[in-house]
């Protein structure tokens, strides 16, 4: 005698189970994986931004005559202590490493620069009161994507 045990089930029901399972959970994952590189790639541009503050406090912190390097171009000794200088050809300036990203500042002159802003009555030979300031932060994302970070702003004297 042959009995009908109606609890199992067949593998039809398997099979169309695993593929409502399937249908729900991969484009769950491409969201997950989405906002994941999202969040990335957010956390890789914080970072830079982060180094753009560092470099403007170190830029303050330097003697407020000693941040162009066009003054002393006659002077080499003292054209070497001026954070432009130092910004352009030293890596502890101008090359940073955080969470194995490397941030380099751009050592071109149309992306990085310090330059006196003339106020009017003041001679050529005066410090200026104002220096504009600019620099491009670049950086490869985990993406794999090259990125930047433009900077600009006015540095005064206190």
């Amino acid at each position: 005698m042959m009995t009908n045990n109606k609890k199992a089930v067949s593998l039809l029901e398997i099979m169309i189970g695993v593929l409502l399972l399937a249908l729900i959970l991969v484009p769950s994952l491409n969201v997950v994986i989405s906002q994941t590189q999202t969040v990335t790639a957010t956390r890789d541009h914080s970072q830079a931004a982060f180094l753009a503050d560092k470099i403007l406090e170190t830029a303050r912190s330097f003697p407020f005559k000693m941040l162009d390097s066009d003054r002393y171009e006659s002077n080499a000794e003292e054209y070497k202590k001026t954070f432009e200088y130092k910004l352009w050809n030293d890596p502890n300036f101008n090359k940073f490493e955080i969470n194995n990203i490397t941030y380099n500042i751009s050592t071109e002159k149309d992306y990085t620069s310090i330059d006196a802003i003339s106020v009017k009555g003041g001679s050529s030979d005066e410090v200026p009161n104002l220096y504009a300031f600019k620099c491009r932060i670049m950086y490869k994302g985990k993406d794999g994507r090259d990125h930047h970070l433009d900077v600009h702003t006015i540095l005064s004297q206190r």
